[in-house]
């Protein structure tokens, strides 16, 4: 009985080793020969639509513009990007267009996330790009190269971006600024240009990608009080701010003539410090309105209206 009993436990042992070297040898080879997570490769992307000028831009910037095909009307940098089918705008966007476009990616705004059920339905990947703030704007254009499979070009602007984007040094040989930051006042857009007075404006909040260009030039915000993208003042509340320096980027002004009388509406308010020393400065250009790789064309004009005395 004994000899039965000692045979049966031989039997167990063995094969628990057997159990438990079996264990042993499949995590050793899932260790060498199987990774635990595999990097997992984005399809490859051969047409793109597009539903936003600054995500139009970025796809330009990253080299994928022959993969476009469809923008919205109001892409129009660069020049071939309005050459390209339009898909609508914000308000009519054009479904059907870009279903014939049969596109492999969308790219759409963050604030743009009731158009997902669409792309759901007829399997569109899609990525969102954001313009909240100067870093927001740079993580879009790495996440727009990620789902493109271009990471190294995105990585490549980002760096870029990020280099001409630092601040500005107090030092100054007659083209920078000492002491005190100058208090800004960057207005996006307003009622009654040309009247020769100054209506309802629009102005750069802290909550907006501006907030930073400011502060990188050198300035600072004269709205930093406000936690908002884009507030609304009045004439009223300009001269109670006193700001410095005015920037007016309200509109592309066209013409000379046109944009001399428009910029001449913030005369009206001569109490105010940056009336009173002509530090009012209306620019003009598609850019300045759209959050996406030339911000830092943004940031060149806000530092060299900062520079001028």
């Amino acid at each position: 009985m004994s000899i039965q009993m000692n045979t049966m436990n031989a039997a167990r042992s063995i094969c628990l080793l057997s159990i438990v070297l079996a264990l042993f040898a499949s995590c050793g080879k899932n260790n060498s020969e199987t990774p635990a997570t595999s990097p997992i490769t984005p399809p490859p992307v051969t047409r793109i639509v597009s539903f936003a000028p600054s995500a139009t831009e970025i796809l330009y910037e990253l080299g994928l513009g022959d993969k476009v095909r469809g923008v919205t009307r109001f892409c129009k940098y660069p020049p071939e990007a309005g050459q390209k089918e339009k898909i609508g705008g914000q308000a009519d966007r054009n479904y059907e267009a870009v279903v014939r476009l049969k596109p492999d990616l969308a790219v759409i705004l963050k604030e743009q996330r009731d158009m997902i059920a669409f792309f759901d339905r007829y399997s569109i990947r899609y990525v969102t790009v954001g313009s909240d703030s100067v870093d927001e704007i740079l993580e879009s254009i790495l996440s727009v190269a990620d789902a493109c499979s271009v990471a190294e070009r995105g990585r490549a602007i980002v760096e870029n971006l990020r280099e001409r984007m630092e601040p500005v040094k107090d030092v100054d040989n007659d083209n920078r600024i000492r002491g005190d930051k100058p208090k800004v006042l960057l207005c996006v857009s307003r009622d009654g240009t040309g009247t020769g007075a100054i209506g309802k404006c629009f102005v750069a909040g802290t909550a907006s990608f501006y907030d930073r260009l400011i502060s990188v030039a050198g300035g600072t915000n004269v709205m930093s009080g406000v936690n908002q993208a884009y507030p609304t003042i009045t004439a009223e509340a300009v001269i109670r701010l006193a700001p410095n320096v005015i920037i007016d980027i309200s509109m592309s002004y066209g013409d000379n003539q046109r944009q001399q009388k428009n910029c001449g509406d913030w005369r009206s308010l001569k109490t105010v410090p940056a009336v009173k020393a002509g530090r009012i400065y209306c620019l003009s250009g598609d850019y300045l309105t759209i959050p996406g790789p030339r911000a830092a064309l943004i940031l060149e004009d806000i530092k060299n209206a900062l520079r001028q005395r």
